[in-house]
């Protein structure tokens, strides 16, 4: 067998049971070899490197930044995650670790807990396993939409929440976009709305995820049904970087009213009212839009990564 042969082979075996978590004998059947070639095939791609380990702590912290975000902009609290590196969807699940130690440790019996969306708040409820319950109550702070990833469905992150604690949720039975502001204040008068807009005015914390403006495909592909043309034209126009629960801001941290019409959900009026508000986001991407939320005072404890802490600090050098 030729060297770019045993090469591709290695790195076959090395795909299955280091990226599909396949077993070695799960390995040899794919390949229709034998375990102890599977062995060696896997010793021999880290010898070439073509597998390449590195162990990271989980718990390393860059308390210079987290200094430095604390004075800056007033925070209660920063937690700035070590990446080292790391490909993107790696460190926003040691973004969402670190989210979910720092809920496990905080949260107290009676608490009520708004929660938003996002991929990191994704990886934050899917990683939450408290040694501890705690009679907390979590409320979705926008509807539901239909047609989008998991990782926007609000009800299922906040019954994922409860259920980690041992607690109760509320579920808002009502959609986050519709045509009109009056339809969605019309909705949120409801029976169904008042009881969820009543939770909202009591928040012991609230958990979001902090939104970029950048209309790439991704976005486009993910809210396609949901931000029109003119919606996006509306929003390079107030030069909105970055939102939470579809309420937009600028880098000033200045609302954008009138960008997306027929939000059911918070506001960030509401949202500034509630006592500790975490923000979970990291990496450079969303840099400007951390900046905003951070400088229209929306939150008051941030979660991310250090390359994302960097360059919302140089951002906002003068």
């Amino acid at each position: 067998m030729g060297k770019r042969q045993d090469q591709k082979l290695m790195l076959r075996a090395a795909r299955l049971y280091y990226e599909e978590n396949h077993t070695q004998d799960e390995v040899a059947r794919a390949l229709k070899t034998s375990r102890p070639m599977v062995s060696r095939l896997l010793q021999q791609a880290r010898t070439e490197g073509i597998v390449q380990i590195k162990i990271v702590d989980p718990g390393a912290r860059h308390s210079a930044v987290e200094r430095q975000l604390l004075e800056t902009f007033h925070l209660t609290e920063a937690v700035v995650v070590a990446t080292e590196g790391d490909a993107h969807e790696h460190a926003r699940r040691r973004i969402g670790r670190a989210a979910a130690h720092y809920l496990a440790q905080t949260l107290q019996n009676g608490d009520v807990v708004g929660v938003g969306w996002g991929r990191s708040l994704y990886e934050t409820v899917n990683t939450l396993a408290p040694n501890r319950t705690a009679r907390i109550t979590t409320v979705p702070l926008i509807g539901g939409l239909g047609q989008i990833a998991p990782v926007f469905q609000v009800h299922e992150l906040a019954r994922l929440l409860a259920e980690a604690f041992g607690g109760a949720w509320q579920n808002l039975y009502l959609p986050a976009l519709v045509e009109s502001d009056d339809i969605a204040a019309s909705l949120l008068r409801s029976a169904d709305g008042k009881q969820v807009t009543a939770l909202w005015q009591n928040l012991s914390v609230a958990l979001v995820g902090i939104g970029n403006v950048d209309f790439s495909a991704e976005m486009q592909m993910l809210f396609v049904n949901y931000l029109d043309a003119a919606a996006q034209a509306r929003l390079r126009s107030a030069r909105a970087v970055g939102d939470i629960c579809v309420r937009f801001f600028d880098i000033h941290g200045k609302p954008c009213p009138g960008t997306v019409n027929g939000i059911v959900g918070i506001t960030l009026k509401q949202l500034k009212q509630t006592r500790r508000v975490i923000g979970v986001a990291g990496g450079v991407s969303k840099a400007a839009a951390i900046l905003g939320a951070l400088r229209g005072r929306y939150i008051t404890v941030l979660v991310t990564d250090e390359p994302a802490a960097k360059r919302v600090l140089e951002l906002a050098q003068p």
